[in-house]
């Protein structure tokens, strides 16, 4: 899973796109090692079902950072549905 954003908050915090992951556009969220409970939906910054929570000021940072790339995160989706590289955005 390769990442998308430089790393937020001295490493505890990166945001990561799947190859050839399933629909709605999305990105992942790893916090602290785990990445497999946080995921946001790209278009609509909504965050998909998990068992879990980021805390609520690491939400809105990456909220904010998903609004703020959002072109830029899609086309990176894109390539990675067609397993080509991706690229840090940003």
């Amino acid at each position: 899973m390769p990442p998308v954003s430089h790393p937020f908050k001295r490493g505890a915090l990166v945001i990561l796109l799947n190859y050839k992951d399933h629909r709605p556009a999305h990105v992942h969220v790893k916090y602290q090692g785990d990445f497999g409970s946080y995921r946001i939906e790209i278009r609509t910054r909504r965050w998909l079902p998990s068992g879990r929570e980021l805390p609520q000021n690491l939400r809105i940072l990456v909220e904010a950072w998903v609004a703020a790339h959002e072109v830029e995160l899609l086309e990176q989706w894109d390539n990675a549905r067609l397993g080509q590289p991706v690229k840090i955005v940003g």
